[in-house]
């Protein structure tokens, strides 16, 4: 990163905000600084230049721009990626075949000069010269060049590991972003993924930071179209995004950057993932010594957002370890154990309509910190969490034990009704004075049954899980089927007497109130199975269609189509029958059993199939 004295800033003193100046080479197409400022360090790179050639060099460049932060800090992060070398002619004693460096050739003439008197004339500092490099088997100039070799301005440029204008600049803006947050007071941040958000708290906790979770309302994340009936059956539940608060020092009244310095290296694990913000206070101190606090936002959103996205931009250099810098994102493909990737790709394989998630958003405990499930499913905008308990000591299940408490009970700051899972290992146990514990009877005691699951070896028994999903779905589907029975029948009498075809997709109406289609399918069934004709207009409608999957289709087109379909015997004739009259392709072959015929498979392929007359019982 770049020191705060490169840094150039925005200020807007009316909202008292703050804002890096990046470099903006998209606005003007223009990356010629860049260019030119690796080109130049290319050539001093094959030219060997010394250290003080390469300074004198930077400063002509320097002088050419009005900008010299932006040119300097530009100057600076390429001489991160330069290697210096002291002269590659080496002097060697022949008496003991030692290299001679520069530290012992400096001692031995400095202590000849107190020894005979400090040289006050030319010919007295040669004759001093000439004593020691006779010493050392060395001529005067090999002795004067060797005795300061190793001095910084004296090293040549071995090697300039170089890289492209656009890197540059994508290197730039970050650099100047954390420069930013080296004065930074508090910092909040946001991103999404429990992968994402175990690597930043353990950073995090690396370098020796505390944090606290928070949940805050992101109106912009919830569904537009969420309707009334999904508020009561969520209790008013919604997506609330995580919040992450980062203390710096606890007075203002005294600058330090040792928490911003903290800070601003979390900066590129935040803004590599998909969706993140920022939000931070930054403390700055005016000409005349008054210190003033600024706000900085910015986010994935930001519309005059700077390249950030170094995924496949490679900033890593070779040769300093301690001032690389690289920006790849993590890969989200490695499984804490054996038993979360077979667990995920056989559920994967199962239709259950709940879509899987592998370390979701962290859960916030009472005291602020995360606890990031293995597993999500959601459905509905409902979330049940997966946690696999595998192999453990006696302190790992404590701790465990002590966050799955914690979120199992009302006060936590997480959802009061988390809806958790646990999986856990039967052939593990711990050992308390002495005696073996089953694991069993020790989450017996703290979480339900129908929450708890357990295994042995690597399979996790998938019954037990699709069973629990599905009665959440029974649940969901039949409380908005009740509460939505009003609004869907007058949509499906507008339907019926609106549509020509007699062919009603179910889904569209689904999708126009935000509703699962099986509950527009049990208000239809319901509907269908009144046996007062007299009194319910609306479902004497519906019984004159049938329900076949997510359609339904009236009796007078059925009814319609069946002389011609008792012509017909082949059943890639009937498909394509029904489908050139207007019946869709998805329900055909459950409309024609209904229609009171019957498939008869001649081997595996289709062609062979024909359809005949159900056979009626006597």
């Amino acid at each position: 990163m770049l020191p705060t004295e490169l840094l150039r800033v925005r200020v807007s003193g009316k909202m008292n905000q703050i804002r890096p100046i990046f470099y903006d080479y998209e606005k003007n197409n223009e990356l010629s600084l860049p260019s030119k400022v690796i080109k130049m360090f290319e050539e001093m790179a094959k030219k060997k230049l010394t250290k003080a050639n390469v300074d004198e060099n930077l400063s002509r460049i320097e002088a050419k721009y009005t900008d010299y932060k932006l040119v300097r800090g530009i100057c600076q992060l390429l001489e991160q990626r330069c290697v210096y070398e002291s002269p590659s002619k080496t002097f060697s004693d022949s008496r003991n075949n030692n290299t001679i460096n520069a530290t012992y050739l400096r001692r031995k003439i400095f202590e000849e000069s107190s020894r005979i008197g400090y040289p006050v004339t030319e010919n007295e500092r040669k004759r001093i010269l000439q004593k020691i490099a006779l010493e050392n088997n060395l001529t005067i100039d090999e002795l004067e060049l060797a005795m300061w070799n190793d001095l910084d301005k004296n090293k040549y440029l071995k090697n300039f590991d170089t890289l492209s204008p656009l890197q540059l600049a994508v290197w730039y803006n970050i650099s100047i972003l954390q420069a930013l947050l080296l004065n930074c007071v508090k910092l909040e941040f946001s991103v999404y993924g429990g992968f994402n958000w175990k690597k930043i708290l353990r950073k995090i906790k690396q370098l020796g930071l505390m944090y606290f979770l928070y949940h805050e309302s992101n109106s912009d994340s919830e569904s537009i179209n969420q309707t009334k009936n999904e508020d009561m059956v969520l209790n008013g539940k919604k997506n609330n995004r995580v919040i992450c608060t980062v203390d710096g020092p606890l007075s203002i009244l005294r600058m330090t950057d040792r928490y911003g310095l903290a800070m601003a290296k979390l900066i590129p694990l935040i803004i590599f993932t998909e969706i993140w913000s920022i939000d931070a206070v930054i403390l700055r101190k005016s000409i005349s010594g008054v210190k003033k606090s600024y706000r900085f936002q910015l986010s994935n959103k930001d519309k005059d957002l700077p390249l950030f996205d170094a995924s496949s931009i490679h900033l890593e250099s070779e040769l300093n370890s301690e001032t690389n810098v690289s920006f790849n994102k993590y890969s989200e493909d490695n499984f804490d154990s054996n038993v979360e990737k077979i667990f995920m790709d056989k559920f994967l394989k199962f239709s259950t309509g709940w879509k899987l998630t592998r370390e979701p958003d962290p859960l916030i405990l009472s005291d602020g910190k995360a606890f990031i499930a293995d597993f999500a499913f959601e459905k509905y905008g409902i979330k049940v969490y997966l946690e696999i308990v595998g192999f453990w000591t006696n302190e790992y299940l404590k701790r465990k034990l002590e966050k799955i408490k914690d979120l199992l009970t009302v006060n936590s700051r997480s959802s009061p009704g988390t809806d958790l899972l646990i999986a856990a290992n039967m052939d593990n146990y711990i050992s308390e004075n002495g005696d073996k514990i089953m694991v069993d009877s020790i989450f017996s005691k703290l979480i339900a049954r129908k929450h708890l699951i357990f295994y042995k070896k690597d399979q996790i028994p998938f019954g037990p899980i699709i069973k629990y999903l599905k009665d959440i779905d029974s649940k969901f589907i039949n409380d908005i089927s009740i509460n939505s029975h009003d609004m869907i029948t007058e949509e499906l009498e507008t339907k019926i007497r609106e549509n020509e075809n007699k062919v009603i997709f179910l889904k569209e109406i689904s999708d126009k109130h935000n509703i699962p289609v099986e509950s527009v399918s049990k208000i239809i069934r319901n509907l269908q199975l009144i046996n007062d004709n007299s009194t319910n207009v609306r479902a004497n409608r519906l019984k004159e269609f049938l329900l076949v999957d997510n359609y339904i289709i009236s009796n007078d087109k059925i009814n319609e189509l069946l002389p011609e379909l008792d012509k017909i015997k082949k059943l890639g004739d009937a498909i394509r029958f029904l489908g050139e009259n207007n019946i869709p392709e998805e329900c055909i072959t459950l409309l024609i059993p209904k229609m009171g015929f019957e498939i008869v498979w001649n081997g595996i392929d289709s062609n062979n199939a024909i359809i005949q007359r159900q056979l009626t019982k006597d």
